[in-house]
């Protein structure tokens, strides 16, 4: 038997998902890992699946929005609120000191909704076995506009993860769940330490359409899985 390890790329996942119409807590993924293996062939050992660790808010204390937004949207007041000297007019103060707590308050939201989406992935862990949730990089953003930047430093982790087990030896086949090329490097790594490599290609409605996995990472897997949104909807959702 092949000791086979599934490797998710967390953000890639959810947003094939998307795509689909489909969330993470109503898939069978128990049932969905399983068809995706080779039967007789392979033995599953352990998922890893890859998310960030925490909303990166380090540099967003109240004195540097206040900063920010004097120098984006008050500048010609911003020496004066630098050097704390007076003639900084009232309505200005006022204003600065309604959007610091906008910003604020908006950091704080975001912390909630992440909690909660934490718990929502304990509960996967829960539902079903040999999975390892592995926290690790920040989601960035940016809260005077609102908006999330993106991940990083998870993607580096995912990659050395493949990287260890094939030099290691500790698995016989990796699964990855993402189409992202900048795996590419780490996929041949793994390839020549003998280990093989299949991708996970999700394929969204019909006829079927995938834009989840780079054509040259395909490419340079030994295998690609196709896993079709039909399939998913009819074989492995939860029933509410």
């Amino acid at each position: 038997m092949k000791r086979t390890v599934i490797l998710i790329d967390g953000q890639n996942l959810y947003y094939n998902l998307k795509e689909l119409g489909l969330i993470e807590s109503r898939i069978k993924w128990n049932e969905l890992f399983q068809s995706i293996i080779e039967k007789n062939e392979d033995e599953l050992i352990r998922t890893y699946w890859f998310r960030p660790q925490k909303i990166l808010d380090t540099y967003f204390t109240e004195y540097n929005i206040r900063n920010q937004i004097f120098y984006k949207k008050h500048n010609t007041y911003y020496e004066s609120f630098r050097n704390k000297t007076t003639g900084i007019p009232s309505d200005v103060n006022e204003k600065v000191n309604v959007e610091v707590k906008e910003v604020l308050q908006w950091i704080n939201d975001q912390k909630i909704r992440f909690s909660k989406i934490e718990y929502n992935y304990d509960q996967i862990v829960l539902n079903n076995n040999d999975i390892e949730i592995v926290k690790t990089g920040i989601v960035k953003i940016d809260p005077y506009l609102k908006i999330y930047l993106g991940e990083k430093g998870v993607d580096i982790s995912l990659a050395v993860k493949m990287i260890s087990l094939s030099v290691e030896n500790r698995c016989d086949k990796i699964i990855l769940i993402s189409g992202d090329y900048d795996y590419a490097e780490a996929v041949k790594y793994v390839k020549d330490h003998m280990k093989k490599i299949h991708i996970v290609k999700i394929h969204k409605g019909y006829p079927p359409k995938n834009k989840s996995v780079s054509r040259d990472l395909a490419v340079l897997a030994d295998k690609v899985i196709p896993l079709y949104e039909s399939e998913i909807k009819e074989k492995f959702l939860i029933q509410e």
